[in-house]
């Protein structure tokens, strides 16, 4: 994932969905605002794609913007791939009795992992 320098610490992607800032430069004073340093994640679309102790958020942080960069690689990766079961019929169960088993299978009926609803997409296109 590019992501385009805006300052010295901050970091944008190219449409503007993520916010990367380096936390040493919090409020304008390097390394005052922060005891720990590092990156934060923001995402600037209203989603919640980061979970910790059953929190969604729209805030990450995290060790390194090589880090920051693949986190945010999949988050893009996995809504694609959202996107395209939405697109071909597949329905989405909000608050599933199994963590993850969330996809409704217009072929058969049952609810399936995003990574088994893929594969059954897949197999009945072909």
């Amino acid at each position: 994932m590019k992501l385009q320098r805006i300052e010295a610490g901050e970091y944008l992607t190219p449409d503007g969905r993520f916010y990367v800032r380096n936390t040493y430069y919090s409020n304008g004073i390097p390394g005052r605002s922060n005891t720990s340093s590092g990156w934060l994640i923001e995402d600037k679309s209203g989603a919640t794609p980061f979970q910790r102790n059953h929190h969604k958020s729209n805030l990450r942080r995290v060790d390194t913007l090589t880090e920051a960069r693949e986190i945010i690689t999949l988050v893009i990766e996995c809504d694609r791939k959202e996107k395209t079961l939405l697109s071909a019929g597949w329905c989405k169960e909000d608050n599933p009795q199994q963590p993850g088993v969330c996809w409704l299978s217009p072929y058969t009926g049952k609810l399936l992992t995003r990574s088994e609803a893929l594969l059954e997409l897949s197999l009945m296109s072909s």
